[in-house]
This record gives C-alpha cells, structure tokens and sequence, in this order.
C-alpha cells in the first residue's frame, strides 16, 4: 500500500511517498509541527487531515512492507 503524504507552507509543497500508515502519519505530524499544512492521502484515493490521523491508524489494515525476495542471480555466487 502507498500514504502520500501532502504538505504546503507558504508557496512550498512537498510530496513524500510512505508504505505504512504508522509512518505516514510520523512524516505528517512532524510536517505539522513544523508549520505545514498536510494531508494524507490513502491508497483509495481518500484523503485524511491531522484530526483524522488517528482514526488512520484505527482503519489501516496489516500494512507491513512486504519481504524483499532474492532473485536467482543472487544465488549464483561462485564460492
């Protein structure tokens, strides 16, 4: 799953791409503490102010990063 997360101060904007609800709602809230204005939006489309953050975290489902796989050329190596 992919947060986008929003964020506009002034005429600055930032775009910051996260996988997990927990760490688009840090980026976020540390982005609001530092006096911007952010929203993050879900992977439907939906879009989700600081009041509503924790009600992100509440609704998320397991949206854990998935394991990298290793590729076969990875086994290749020559010992």
């Amino acid at each position: 799953m992919t947060f986008v997360v929003c964020g506009t101060k002034g005429e600055d904007a930032t775009t910051v791409v996260r996988l997990r609800a927990d760490t688009a709602v840090a980026k976020a809230r540390e982005l609001v503490r530092m006096g911007w204005n952010v929203f993050i939006e879900r992977p439907d489309g939906a879009r989700n102010y600081p009041g509503d953050f924790d009600h992100l975290l509440a609704d998320s489902r397991d949206d854990s990063a998935l394991p990298l796989r290793q590729t076969e050329s990875n086994l290749d190596v020559a010992l």
